[in-house]
């Protein structure tokens, strides 16, 4: 999919006429406008890195491949919510359960953020 690549004035611009305001930007004075990403690291759009200490990848990375196929295994199975019967999150938990003690071992999954 090729989307048009907009400068970071005009991406700040459409974000505060089309975003909701309580989605909040990082650094709102000078916002960082991140174009990918691999491993530990985000990229602005001048190929800076930044190591993300933020956004909750720290246990495998940002496009890690073996994430990036599991995800994309699952999409091209079935991609729904967790309040329709599925064997996939049953399967998780069970899995996921028989690494904890007992009294961990109810789970309510939700997204980040």
């Amino acid at each position: 999919m090729d989307l048009e690549v907009y400068q970071k004035s005009e991406t700040l611009s459409l974000r505060q006429k089309l975003i909701a305001p309580f989605c909040r930007l990082f650094f709102p004075d000078d916002p960082i406008k991140i174009v990918r990403a691999q491993g530990q690291y985000l990229f602005d759009e001048m190929e800076r890195r930044y190591l993300d200490c933020i956004t909750n990848v720290a246990h495998v990375g940002h496009c890690h491949p073996d994430v990036v196929k599991a995800g994309s295994l699952q999409m091209a199975t079935l991609n729904i919510n967790s309040r329709f019967l599925h064997d996939h999150i049953v399967q998780y938990a069970k899995k996921l359960s028989e690494t904890l003690p007992e009294k961990l071992s109810n789970f309510y999954f939700v997204n980040s953020g």
